[in-house]
């Protein structure tokens, strides 16, 4: 009896749910290492609101990139998009490049110096970027399990700690800092621009995973700020890192503190992050001779990195904020619908880039 024989598997893609875990890691990521200052009024209950609202604005981002993906209008495929895209993914790898250099030096070096945490990182994206997509999207399932599994252990030990009365006052900041707070939590998302270039290394149907990714990604940042309220309390404001110190509070039989897992697997997913945008990064630019191209990603990102660590991270004012807000609403929405109106259409079986 013949035995069919099977399709030879097509290298440099991944599968639709692997794609749906690098969403899941890239954007709920920035709940593990939430830097709370950013926020008018810092963690307070009615960041939940902030959050609801965010994950509304967010799968909004999400629909240019998908128009245009969809009728073939992807602003990869131009020259001067791919240039604009590779400052946008070479910045935000910076922006969280320096985050964990923050983190570091502020949690467990006490003041050090960031260089060292810097060049670790962006050496090791570099790397992991240099590996390929289908590492990447290997990578993203191993972090995405690992985290969903510490997500549901700090619950259940938290549960004892959790107490309603911290939820009061509801409301502290006014109706208008809601809705800005809202803002600032969609500018921490690039996934609608990642799908820019993910979608072509996709073996189908791409979009599901952009929106089940998002929409999962912001049940577990809702999650944790609830339990970061529920359990601190009106002390939540207080620290930088409040995710960090509920982790430090978590006590199991003997181990009286947790913090080394959410120092491991936090600073793991968001070194996943960093190597999805280096690696987005050198997509724009693919073209460029790899002598030149992987130096120019690690001394772009590096330089980026000390930049905004010493420049943000001193004092968050409110045109940092803003800032920020520009940044997203110009590249998420602003920029994809230019070319969804003004650029030609595409050949649909065009060369990846």
């Amino acid at each position: 009896m013949k035995t069919e024989a099977k399709k030879p598997t097509k290298r440099g893609v991944i599968s639709p749910y692997q794609l749906f875990f690098i969403f899941l890691v890239s954007r709920a990521v920035v709940a593990l290492t939430f830097y709370q200052s950013i926020l008018f009024n810092g963690i307070s209950p009615d960041a939940l609101i902030s959050s609801a609202i965010a994950l509304g604005i967010n799968l909004i981002f999400c629909i240019p990139s998908y128009i245009c993906v969809k009728y073939n209008k992807n602003p990869l495929d131009t020259k001067a998009g791919r240039i604009i895209y590779f400052i946008y993914f070479v910045f935000f790898s910076g922006v969280n490049i320096s985050r964990f250099a923050f983190f570091a030096c502020d949690k467990t070096t006490h003041g050090d110096s960031p260089l060292l945490f810097i060049i670790i990182m962006t050496a090791a994206a570099c790397y992991v970027a240099y590996l390929g997509i289908e590492a990447l999207g290997r990578f993203s399932v191993l972090c995405a399990v690992l985290s969903i599994i510490v997500l549901i252990i700090i619950v259940m030990l938290n549960i004892k700690n959790f107490h309603p009365i911290n939820f009061m006052p509801f409301f502290v900041g006014t109706k208008n800092e809601i809705l800005e707070n809202s803002y600032i939590f969609s500018s921490n998302s690039i996934e609608p621009a990642l799908f820019f270039v993910l979608s072509k290394r996709c073996q189908s149907k791409p979009e599901k995973p952009l929106f089940y990714g998002i929409f999962a990604s912001y049940i577990a940042i809702f999650i944790m700020l609830l339990f970061c309220i529920g359990v601190l309390g009106n002390a939540a404001p207080l620290f930088s890192f409040p995710v960090y110190t509920l982790f430090q509070m978590t006590a199991f039989k003997s181990f009286s503190r947790l913090d080394i897992v959410y120092t491991a697997f936090g600073f793991f997913a968001l070194f996943a992050k960093c190597a999805y945008l280096v690696y987005c990064s050198g997509q724009c630019i693919q073209r460029m001779n790899a002598k030149i191209k992987t130096p120019l990603l690690f001394f772009s990102s590096l330089a980026l990195s000390l930049l905004i660590y010493s420049r943000f991270y001193s004092e968050i004012s409110n045109s940092t904020r803003w800032f920020y807000s520009a940044v997203a609403t110009a590249f998420l929405v602003i920029i994809p619908i230019c070319f969804t109106v003004f650029s030609k259409r595409r050949v649909k079986n065009e060369k990846h880039i």
